[in-house]
């Protein structure tokens, strides 16, 4: 399950991620839109993620620099039981912000989703103050669906309808409708 890109190598995230994306949770800019981890919850979060996996065929991916294989941060697709529906999501570290990574794994995490599952839709939950991510949204297609609370954070969530000339191959069937 290896997703390459022009810059990228996306792979499921696996337990030897743990430092790394403990190190990205650990930095105050990136924890202002995701929940600051430590390494202890950052091993559970990836246990989630492993789990999620096994289950549903899709999920999140560790984001590897294509020539150095140095762990940039993790993109991909995660089912929220409580809201009923599969996000795609990006986090990096600071130190590459700005080089269009955000958007090239995430056009790659949304490519697999639809082509690996029976998706009707994918959404992307973002603070209505992170201008960047809510770039990155459009920049992938995805329009303005509601807003929404969680956590405590004023969001919107946005949406992406499955492409129509995909199949999907197999595996989760997500929501119906939106």
């Amino acid at each position: 399950m290896i997703v390459r890109t022009a810059r990228l190598v996306l792979r499921p995230i696996s337990p030897d991620d743990a430092e790394p994306l403990a190190a990205l949770y650990a930095d105050a800019e990136v924890t202002r839109w995701v929940h600051a981890l430590d390494l202890a919850d950052t091993r559970t979060q990836i246990d989630r993620f492993v789990e999620q996996w096994a289950t549903r065929g899709i999920g999140p991916f560790a984001i590897l620099d294509a020539e150095t294989g140095d762990c940039l941060g993790r993109s991909g697709v995660k089912y929220w039981p409580e809201f009923d529906f599969t996000e795609v999501g990006w986090v990096l570290r600071r130190d590459v912000w700005g080089r269009g990574y955000a958007t090239e794994a995430g056009q790659a995490s949304l490519d697999y989703a639809f082509a690996r599952s029976d998706l009707d839709y994918v959404t992307a939950i973002i603070a209505k103050p992170n201008v960047a991510s809510i770039a990155v949204a459009q920049r992938l297609g995805m329009t303005p669906l509601r807003d929404i609370v969680v956590y405590d954070t004023d969001c919107t969530i946005y949406a992406l309808d499955r492409p129509p000339d995909t199949v999907a191959r197999h595996g989760d069937r997500g929501p119906g409708g939106r």
